[in-house]
């Protein structure tokens, strides 16, 4: 059965790392083969969907959703980027403030808020946004592996070592993470303006935007050609086809009403092209919003209550087709702000306002924040049962409406989590948790070696798989290595969880990774080379701090 279970896992490591086959569809296979062959009792299989980490996941993200549409966030964010002139200056002003905001809350939301902020001074300053995203987003990383409640990993790991008689608190991984966190920042401050150089989009000039003008039926463009108007091609945008009744009609065709008009544009040449006082569109307002943290948005998303209309994004793919990852920016039209406030994918818009504002709930929902961190720090209550009562607080005092609740759960995130520990069952009870730790005492002499092991093993595996498989299989794993070697079980667990956090490398390791890759400009070889140093560094600090304390 160990057998049968190490080619399992492999199988279903090596199906998730190929980013070919959907993770969740991965990990529901491999527990349903695991289940029919009886690697495991179909009790051990289910045991995610109620496992205490699990549970915490799901109500921080409402709580981070609701501190989110506070606009506290928003409101410092661009408080704190006011008056910066580089990239540099940028990385300094963010790191501390977002860092204690990464301990605290999912960073999902906290980097989704920040992509438009750096677009924005990427516009306006000429400061790459590439020169900022990539290494907020490895802060974040970093700093919400200091608490228990930063990161989903660091609340598997608790739930898996509850379990097995090793209680976690809410600082139990700071001794070993806020030390490589700080040492991560500073080799990220040095090397980011020089390892991730790059022009400005406004430089580029990249038509990387797909634009979408409907011609009204009153438009002054209506029987005459776009060549006769100056609109067929400036330097910031280049009509490229006339769609007419579900068919694409040659950009040299006369115009009629009703007719879509499609550009390739800047970011620059939508708000310009929404200027031409020509298709009869005046009465409307543009916004530029962001997409909110979750499960990403279809055009569907946006329009399904007839309010909004997306008028373009960046991509190739007509509008209707296309679908946009939490963080991404598309361009939509309104009657007024009400509109875009109330639709639920939207999390920013153009002039620094937020999602359904309440300025007027900031102070309800960072106590209720500051409740649940005091509750679960002082083990007033379960980490558990203060999220979930959190988040509960959260609805109830109207901070956050239920179905913007509901739509912060992040089903697909969950689902993944909890087969994770599925996965992590088959290891346990096949025994293959055992043969991997006497593997590893194999490789070690004494405790130095021990850990250096294990926080390699934990790193290259965290980079090729999610954070949530690797912190699902290596939990029994760690544990056992450190009775056996006679270290500190909390040690060793403080090691795991923050080499876990260390997905520098691969660009769909980390959601935030992936947030930030495309408007980011980012390629997997700018991952590797930017966090290169930053992992090796971290990696370095670790181990010399978990041996210290062990």
């Amino acid at each position: 059965m160990t057998a049968l279970a190490a080619v399992l896992v492999v199988a279903t490591l090596a199906a998730m790392a190929s980013n070919r086959v959907d993770p969740v569809v991965a990990l529901l296979v491999a527990l349903v083969f695991a289940g029919v062959v009886g690697l495991a009792e179909p009790q051990a299989l289910a045991a995610g969907l109620s496992n205490a980490g699990v549970i915490t996941v799901a109500g921080m993200l409402v709580i981070a959703q609701g501190i989110v549409q506070t606009g506290v966030v928003a409101r410092v964010t661009w408080g704190l980027l006011a008056a910066t002139k580089t990239a540099r200056g940028a990385l300094g002003r963010l790191s501390l403030p977002i860092g204690v905001g990464s301990a605290l809350i999912n960073t999902t939301p906290l980097v989704a808020m920040l992509i438009p902020a750096t677009r924005q001074l990427e516009q306006t300053r000429r400061i790459p946004a590439r020169e900022v995203l990539l290494p907020i987003a490895h802060i974040t990383t970093l700093a919400g592996s200091v608490t228990l409640i930063g990161t989903s990993s660091n609340l598997v790991i608790a739930g898996l070592a509850d379990e097995r008689g090793v209680g976690m608190s809410m600082l139990s991984f700071a001794p070993v993470a806020l030390p490589v966190a700080i040492v991560g920042g500073v080799v990220i401050f040095l090397t980011a303006s020089r390892t991730l150089r790059g022009t400005t989009a406004h430089e580029r000039q990249e038509k990387e935007w797909r634009v979408e003008i409907p011609v009204a039926s009153a438009a002054l463009a209506t029987d005459r050609r776009a060549a006769d108007l100056g609109i067929a091609r400036t330097r910031e945008y280049e009509l490229t086809s006339i769609r007419r009744w579900g068919t694409n009609q040659a950009p040299d065709t006369p115009i009629e009403a009703g007719d879509v008009l499609v550009f390739d544009a800047t970011e620059g040449g939508v708000s310009a092209l929404w200027e031409v006082p020509l298709f009869g569109l005046s009465a409307h307002k543009l916004f530029a919003v962001s997409v909110s943290a979750g499960e990403g948005a279809t055009l569907h998303d946006f329009e399904r209550d007839g309010s909004l209309r997306i008028i373009a994004a960046r991509t190739r793919e007509p509008l209707h087709e296309t679908r946009l990852d939490p963080g991404e920016t598309c361009f939509v039209s309104a009657d007024d702000r009400t509109a875009v406030a109330r639709n639920p994918a939207v999390a920013l818009w153009q002039d620094v306002a937020y999602r359904a504002p309440q300025p007027a709930k900031t102070g309800i929902a960072l106590a209720i924040l500051a409740t649940v961190i005091v509750a679960a720090s002082f083990g007033l209550a379960p980490a558990e049962l203060a999220a979930s009562g959190g988040a509960t607080l959260m609805v109830i005092t109207g901070v956050i409406s239920p179905r913007s609740a509901a739509n912060a759960l992040q089903p697909k995130v969950l689902a993944l989590l909890a087969g994770s520990i599925g996965l992590g069952a088959v290891v346990v009870s096949s025994g293959l948790a055992g043969r991997i730790a006497d593997a590893i005492g194999g490789l070690s002499d004494g405790r130095l070696g021990t850990l250096i092991v294990l926080a390699v093993v934990t790193t290259v595996l965290t980079n090729l798989v999610t954070n949530a498989a690797t912190a699902s299989i290596l939990t029994p794993v760690a544990i056992s290595v450190a009775r056996e070697a006679g270290i500190d079980p909390t040690t060793t667990l403080a090691l795991l969880g923050t080499c876990v956090s260390l997905t520098l490398l691969n660009p769909f390791s980390h959601q935030s990774n992936v947030m930030v890759m495309r408007p980011g400009g980012y390629t997997g070889a700018v991952f590797a080379r930017f966090g290169m140093p930053v992992l090796v560094a971290c990696l370095a600090a670790a181990c010399g701090v978990a041996y210290a304390l062990s």
